[in-house]
């Protein structure tokens, strides 16, 4: 039943109660007869309404918390009607919230109900907005008190919900073997100071264009006579431009294009050019080199044979006439540098050197010798001959030894970038075991385990020798940082592929990080190899420790430097043996700075020797990344696995350009847009790439919860002895500074009269 204010509508069409009510109702406030005539009129013409409606289909609904009113002509934007009985004829959805309606409705009925509703407005105009005005008021007081229910009843719903749910718990050791997984996935990190590829930006790209794919598109028959042509023409500016726009075409120019830059890097003259043209050319030769390793990168499957020929490396596959005879590329550059570096003055080898020079003709040899005119002349023009393709260093030796050096380290460099970037392509592609088997297997090994000849058994080979023996020469020198800088590359390149050969794996998960044996004995051997080229000088040592670049390099160098003093031998660096330091006050044999002499660079200082083990053991931590694990330790936050770039199609979303939002083209909303695809075709639009979770490595928990937890153990350990013992005899102020940031003040640290007590001790009490 619907309501007003004074009168009650029936719907179920009793008339005859309905007037006697009526009546009953005027009689008690006094009314006339006419106005009780007119109310009886009124609500006869309301029941004719009703009756038309029901013909019509049309159904009337009774609740509690909505009310049913008739719909009035006149007053079609009455912001208080909830549910409407529905005339077709007047359509206002702005004041309508509910519409209840029979879309199968006949004419006749509708035009019946039409009449009915015009005949009791032209009765009753003012009843009817007295009825709407009651309604009004009444309808806004229950939806108000209905909304206020309802939120109050959500309101207690969710609070009984926040408590019903229980704390998360912490899964400490998924934490654990996220957080390892991250630096073992990471391959990047294991290779700190080289040049990283872009497929390690995304793997599954670089999988399918470059590791599952075919032969790249090669150029036609007239394109690569051309490119002959070109070159044996001396026509080099032309030429360096053909490959560029062969690399940009992804048109791969052949197998020896990269031989030719490199002849072209060591050989090219002011003879035919000036100093100028010749400085822009051999730029745009290394540039171009560049872009095209990048262009067709060694993690290219098909392209494997060719990169082997490249570096020289016997291959059966493709060997061409000169593989057997010729030396190894960069064994060929290593002995170019090991018998230039002693013809070199000290300001050569410490200062930038220009790799190009004006030339200087030399007449008085041609005197004494006695050549021809066509001989003489042929001499002094750039008559190289690129067909044969043999590397003449005639024209080499003519520049002057700082010349020398700096073509010498470009070419190295342009080496050392191949076998980075192959070495880092090998660990993203096999992430899920890189063990021994792995390394040494004859198809997929690197190129750095061929170019420096080790195998499952040797290490310490021929090349790798020569490798750290320039290394200890040139560091002994002072040469130019950047130089130096190739040959550290070098020595991290073949200490890391070492070391990934003796990863452990116990049931199928990896022991991560670890030091092999094999790796702690070729680091030992190097550090001999450097003290047989240094073998006075400490500050060549403080210089040279920072220069290294792989952490784990670093601290195991160190602490080989620092057995030549009074530092334990045959026990592991790490945080306890530091703390064993500090505990023998083995400081205390150290001679302060201040009284060593200025020219005595025999002995090494108490600072120097505080320094130095302070930068060993962040170098440590860096390596197992042990203020990472305590971040999380303490702070009880969970890890998040590495990420990485997908470029499926299936996964990714096509978007206009509007920042990082995508926007979704679904096929069956096509047809709908047709009117918007000119605008579409002609804007810019950008794949996405949405980022997805690499997975997480199975990880040797049981060890390394033993190995994380002793080392965190030992570093609040150290920081207590610093405070308690050390701190009011000498000055240790960078090391509390760095392992109070490391802990983050975790605990108080103990008032200097409290008796000592390390972990061990406390353990054996316990």
């Amino acid at each position: 039943m619907s309501t007003t204010e004074g009168v009650t509508l029936p719907v179920s069409g009793e008339v005859t109660k309905f007037v006697k009510d009526a009546q009953d109702a005027a009689n008690v406030r006094d009314t006339s007869l006419d106005d009780i005539a007119d109310s009886t009129r009124d609500i006869e013409s309301k029941l004719k309404i009703i009756e038309a409606s029901k013909e019509s289909g049309i159904k009337h609904e009774n609740t509690d918390s909505v009310e049913t009113v008739l719909f009035n002509c006149n007053d079609r934007n009455s912001d208080s009607v909830d549910t409407v009985l529905f005339n077709p004829d007047y359509i206002n959805t702005d004041s309508v919230d509910t519409v209840i309606f029979n879309p199968n409705k006949s004419k006749d009925a509708s035009k019946k109900s039409d009449a009915a509703a015009e005949k009791a407005d032209k009765e009753t105009p003012e009843m009817m907005d007295v009825d709407g005005a009651s309604s009004d008021s009444t309808t806004n007081e229950r939806m108000n008190a209905t909304t206020e229910k309802r939120r109050k009843k959500m309101k207690k719903s969710k609070e009984g919900t926040s408590k019903a749910l229980p704390a998360q718990k912490m899964d400490w050791r998924r934490n654990l073997r996220t957080h390892i997984s991250n630096m073992y996935m990471k391959s990047e990190s294991r290779l700190p100071g080289a040049c990283v590829p872009r497929c390690l930006q995304n793997t599954r790209e670089c999988e399918d264009k470059h590791r599952t794919a075919m032969l790249p598109d090669v150029p036609n028959f007239m394109m690569a006579e051309d490119l002959k042509k070109t070159l044996s023409g001396h026509h080099y500016d032309t030429f360096l431009d053909m490959l560029e726009m062969m690399a940009l075409q992804c048109v791969y120019p052949g197998d020896g294009v990269l031989d030719r830059l490199v002849d072209m890097a060591m050989i090219l003259l002011a003879k035919e050019m000036s100093v100028k043209e010749l400085a822009a050319i051999y730029a745009k030769v290394i540039r171009t080199f560049f872009l095209l390793v990048d262009a067709f990168p060694p993690c290219w499957t098909c392209l494997r044979p060719y990169y082997l020929n490249f570096l020289r490396v016997p291959n059966p596959a493709v060997r061409s006439e000169r593989s057997p005879n010729a030396p190894q590329k960069v064994k060929f550059y290593l002995d170019l540098l090991e018998e230039l570096l002693p013809q070199c003055s000290d300001k050569d080898i410490r200062e930038y050197t220009k790799s190009y020079e004006e030339h200087v003709y030399n007449y008085t040899e041609e005197e004494e010798m006695d050549m021809s005119q066509d001989t003489a002349f042929l001499q002094h023009v750039q008559e190289y001959d690129w067909v044969s393709g043999k590397l003449c260093l005639d024209d080499f030796k003519v520049l002057s030894p700082g010349a020398r050096l700096s073509r010498l380290c470009d070419v190295l460099n342009m080496l050392c970038w191949v076998l980075e970037m192959e070495f880092l392509s090998w660990l993203d592609h096999n992430r899920l075991r890189q063990s021994e088997t792995e390394m040494f297997n004859e198809e997929t090994k690197p190129f750095a385990i061929h170019v420096f000849g080790m195998s499952a058994t040797v290490r310490l080979t021929d090349t790798v020798r020569q490798v750290m023996r320039l290394f200890g020469l040139a560091a002994g020198k002072s040469m130019y940082p950047d130089r130096l800088r190739i040959l550290q590359r070098l020595i991290s390149l073949l200490v890391e592929v070492s070391n990934t050969a003796e990863l452990k794996y116990v049931d199928n998960a990896v022991t991560y990080p670890n030091l092999g044996p094999q790796t702690r004995l070729l680091i030992a051997e190097f550090f001999k190899i450097f003290k047989s080229q240094n073998p006075t000088h400490i500050s060549t040592y403080v210089k040279s420790i920072p220069l290294l670049e792989q952490p784990y390099l670093r601290f195991e160098f160190t602490d080989h430097f620092l057995q030549l003093f009074y530092f334990p031998r045959n026990v592991p660096f790490g945080p306890k043996k530091v703390c064993d330091e500090f505990n023998d006050r083995q400081w205390m044999k150290y001679k302060p700075r201040s009284e060593i002499e200025d020219e005595d660079d025999e002995q090494l200082s108490r600072e120097d020797y505080l320094s130095i083990l302070l930068n060993a053991l962040k170098d440590y931590d860096k390596w197992m990344n042990l203020e990472g694990f305590w971040k999380f330790m303490k702070g009880k936050e969970q890890v998040q696995p590495l990420q990485t770039r997908t470029s499926s199609p299936l996964a990714t979303p096509v978007g206009i350009v509007t920042g990082e939002t995508f926007k979704v083209f679904e096929l069956n909303e096509m047809e709908k847009e047709v009117h918007t695809w000119k605008k579409r075709l002609n804007t810019k639009v950008i794949l996405g790439r949405p980022k997805v979770n690499l997975p997480v490595a199975k990880i040797n928990l049981p060890e390394m919860c033993v190995r994380y937890s002793n080392d965190v153990r030992y570093i609040r350990y150290l920081r207590r002895v610093l405070v308690k013992e050390v701190q009011s005899e000498i000055d240790v102020d960078d090391w509390l500074s760095y392992l109070n940031g490391f802990l983050c003040d975790d605990e108080p640290p103990s008032p200097p009269g409290t008796p000592r007590s390390s972990p061990v001790a406390e353990s054996d009490k316990a």
